[in-house]
């Protein structure tokens, strides 16, 4: 970033006295006391359980340069104060201001499921030939989107940022922040239903990323979602490459073929490729990544060659090996389509062996959350599987979905030690085991407990 001080203050649309240190450079943005230092803005930021302004004095005393702040400070006289209207919303129009001013081109990447994935894997194949800046981590709210931009030193050719929505009205607000030159809609699914209604809703609001694209209005869209479709094809001028991983008529599909082969069709021909992924649910991801790393110029052996470096972000599918036990961790977040595509890939594994399943409950579905989770009850009995454990308030609503079915191999799961507990009871001694379920699970915990007891075991500890 590289910004002074009084240019930060015009861009927040702040009035403030900057004690002559309008050309002051601000080193970063900081929303933590405990992390600001010389030369930091620091921004008082409201949360539901904490309130920033308290802790102003404390970025002032470890060398904030100013502080932002919406409400009146009392305590600070040597340190300048930029009064907004709102932290937040302030925060959001420096992080627009950056990005206009640092000019790479900007990709936005959504969907409902898949997002931070394709964006990962996606910035390492264009590491290949460019300069390439992202989000930190899944930082991709209203506070995480406009953070991850100031972070960017500015020299970078692309910055490929994915967007996060819960309701009708984000979209709009990270648009009016992002301005991107293009953007990539993964999918539209059953998630964030709470926020969005039904899947027409997530179709809507997830496309009006397309209503903020900048000259060339280019979008790379996902053929196979009905939805979707139709609410891109009610925006004219748009400069559209269609993607897929069933529909011939799309410009860039890629299918699956076995063992972490996929194939490429492009362009009348086809080509065979490795990822770092595993099953076919995540042909999509693929195609997209493939679709936009040719439009962008880059060619196939490049693009190969990106895919083979890159790896998935953690707790998103991360396959790993201890002792007898194949272990994967899908246990950052849950959605219908998430978890579906997840037991479809823990099936091919077990390949009809042993298959464990950890799973908590999927979060933000409104009214649609009991009819999701019986649905998730009969996807459990379309195939086989040795035990199930479950974390949450919806095992009624699974178990009915069941009808019956695999209730025998069901066991209920308080905590942590009531899993461990009933794990020790079962003695399985080795196969596939899917960590999956919605953050407020807390299933990266039980993931966690379960790699100890396994390496306890191994060391005969």
């Amino acid at each position: 970033m590289n910004i002074g001080l009084g240019e930060a203050a015009r861009a927040m649309q702040c009035k403030a006295y900057l004690s002559g240190l309008e050309n002051a450079p601000v080193n970063a943005v900081k929303t933590d006391s405990r992390r600001t230092g010389p030369g930091d803005l620091f921004f008082c930021l409201q949360g539901t359980r904490t309130d920033g302004h308290g802790f102003a004095r404390h970025a002032a005393d470890r060398g904030a340069l100013a502080i932002v702040a919406h409400k009146e400070l009392t305590g600070i006289q040597d340190k300048p104060v930029l009064v907004v209207d709102d932290t937040l919303r302030a925060l959001g129009r420096l992080g627009r201001h950056w990005r206009l001013k640092a000019g790479p081109r900007v990709l936005g990447v959504t969907g409902s499921a898949g997002k931070t994935t394709t964006k990962e894997i996606l910035a390492e194949v264009l590491k290949t030939r460019f300069a390439v800046g992202k989000n930190f981590k899944n930082w991709n709210n209203q506070l995480g989107l406009p953070l991850s931009l100031l972070m960017q030193s500015g020299d970078e050719d692309f910055w490929i940022m994915e967007l996060g929505i819960n309701n009708p009205a984000d979209m709009g607000e990270l648009g009016e922040i992002l301005l991107p030159d293009a953007a990539l809609i993964l999918n539209v699914g059953p998630c964030h239903l709470e926020g969005l209604g039904d899947v027409c809703g997530v179709a809507a609001s997830k496309s009006r990323i397309l209503d903020y694209l900048r000259a060339g209005h280019k979008a790379f869209i996902n053929l196979d979602y009905p939805e979707l479709q139709s609410e891109v094809e009610a925006r004219p001028n748009l400069n559209i490459t269609w993607f897929s991983s069933r529909d011939p008529a799309a410009a860039c599909r890629v299918t699956y073929s076995r063992n972490n082969r996929f194939i490429l069709h492009a362009h009348g021909q086809t080509r065979p490729f490795e990822a770092p992924v595993q099953g076919a649910h995540f042909c999509e991801n693929l195609a997209a990544i493939w679709a936009g790393a040719l439009e962008y110029g880059m060619q196939p052996d490049e693009i190969q060659a990106g895919l083979e470096r890159a790896s998935l972000p953690e707790q998103r599918m991360s396959i790993s090996r201890s002792g007898d036990w194949i272990i994967i961790d899908d246990s950052y977040n849950a959605n219908p389509m998430s978890m579906q595509a997840a037991l479809e890939t823990a099936r091919s594994l077990a390949s009809g062996g042993s298959l464990i399943l950890v799973l908590g409950d999927m979060a933000e579905l409104g009214q649609a959350e009991a009819r999701a989770h019986e649905d998730l009850g009969r996807s459990l009995c379309a195939g086989a599987f040795t035990a199930l454990f479950y974390h949450g308030d919806n095992l009624e609503h699974v178990l009915s979905g069941m009808n019956g079915e695999g209730s025998r191999r069901t066991h209920e799961m308080q905590d942590v030690s009531s899993f461990l507990s009933a794990w020790d009871k079962m003695g399985c001694s080795g196969g596939v085991i899917l960590f999956k379920g919605s953050r407020r699970s807390g299933m990266d915990s039980f993931v966690r407990a379960f790699k100890a007891k396994v390496k306890t075991q191994e060391t005969g500890g």
